[in-house]
């Protein structure tokens, strides 16, 4: 009897986990600073393995810092113990759904559908698969059911954001202004407005005006973008003004996006005029972005520019390479290395003879709660002819939901 009490003694005075902690841990987590908490709960864990709460938290963070192997052995972990654990079902299927493995993690989420109330996690993880299955529609719907439930969680909110600027409406401005060489000054501005016309297709319309030295010019056109399958979009675009001077008098493109988990490979052709010259240009594109904080994007371009007044023809590369931080919830920040055309919208008549170029960029990129984004670069360039350029963009777009 004396052993017994003298026992439960000793467990009472060793370390128990603090309610304090875990209050402490659970808002950290859900105000979108994951490392502070994931440590509390780790601690939690190593206090008492049997406390399933915090097992689950940990696998969600993990899931959210990309540890996508950790946090499936998490969550299975749970269920081998409770089968039934709506959470942990709710957290595997998502865990599936980064992993490339959507329609698995659907076939979980309808079946906890049918015996769940409403469920903020829940509809996130449906509005994450139907978004990789490619049904935008269904995404924003249950993106929105979730994001009404939990205002302030970060990762529904990214989520709800991230298919709004996809599927929805939105409105752009973009601008930049350049100098530095003798006779580089220039300034440009276009406006565009995509709209969606059925779930899988949407339609833009785009103007931009350039004004430089001794000519102001102005392009105007449309396109189509086409969900074509559950991973792959297809692209068209045609736009021209007939009496430019530096600007493409036509500028037709189209182009195939595919997804492939991590990965997006890709690849267009696009056709410039301008006058006495016209250039063909075809580029493959790839990207890694593994979800978490970092993305890299690629592109290698041939280009072949035909001169009416010297009959000849040139072959010319062009390389480009983007790395993104995403190292807070709204802002990201990159950089970028390009030889050659680092953007065709800055195409010009003038450079056309000299695409021998080396261009160093730095950018910012903010995502607001009222889902405008505005981003902001500025761009080294050295060219060929051993002149210098500076070039300041700025760029503000609106999704309209």
């Amino acid at each position: 009897m004396l052993l017994a009490l003298a026992t439960a003694l000793v467990l009472a005075a060793g370390p128990q986990p603090s309610s304090t902690d875990r209050g402490r841990a659970e808002q950290l987590a859900r105000s979108g600073k994951t490392v502070e908490a994931m440590e509390i709960f780790v601690r939690l864990v190593e206090q008492d393995p049997a406390d399933v709460e915090a097992r689950l938290w940990v696998a969600r963070l993990e899931t959210r810092l990309g540890r996508l192997a950790d946090a499936e052995a998490g969550f299975r972990s749970v269920l081998r113990e409770h089968p039934a654990d709506v959470d942990a079902r709710i957290g595997l299927a998502t865990v599936l759904t980064r992993r490339g493995k959507p329609e698995e993690a659907l076939a979980i989420l309808t079946d906890v559908e049918r015996n769940t109330g409403e469920n903020s996690d829940l509809f996130g993880g449906l509005g994450r698969a139907y978004r990789r299955v490619g049904d935008d529609r269904r995404a924003l719907d249950y993106f929105r059911r979730a994001h009404r439930l939990a205002p302030r969680d970060p990762d529904l909110t990214a989520g709800f954001e991230a298919v709004a600027r996809v599927y929805a409406h939105s409105l752009a401005f973009e601008g930049f202004t350049q100098g530095g060489a003798p006779g580089a000054g220039v300034q440009s501005g276009s406006i565009g407005t995509r709209v969606r016309v059925v779930p899988r297709l949407h339609i833009d319309v785009s103007g931009r005006m350039q004004q430089g030295p001794g000519y102001s010019d102005a392009t105007a056109g449309a396109g189509v973008l086409w969900r074509a399958a559950r991973a792959t979009t297809a692209e068209f675009h045609a736009l021209g003004g007939p009496d430019n001077i530096a600007l493409a008098t036509s500028d037709v493109s189209g182009g195939l996006t595919h997804y492939a988990g991590v990965f997006e490979i890709g690849g267009a052709v696009r056709r410039f005029a301008f006058p006495g010259a016209r250039v063909l240009a075809a580029y493959p594109t790839f990207a890694w972005d593994p979800g978490g904080r970092w993305r890299l994007d690629s592109r290698y371009t041939y280009t072949q520019s035909s001169f009416d007044q010297t009959g000849q023809s040139r072959g010319d590369h062009s390389a480009m390479l983007r790395e993104t931080w995403r190292g807070w919830r709204r802002v990201a920040i990159n950089a970028v290395y390009a030889y050659g055309v680092e953007s065709f919208e800055q195409l010009t008549a003038d450079r056309l003879g000299s695409l021998g170029m080396n261009t160093l960029a730095a950018g910012l990129r903010i995502d607001t709660p009222s889902l405008t984004t505005i981003a902001t670069t500025w761009e080294h360039e050295w060219r060929s002819n051993r002149t210098t350029v500076d070039r300041l963009n700025v760029s503000i777009v609106q999704t309209i939901p």
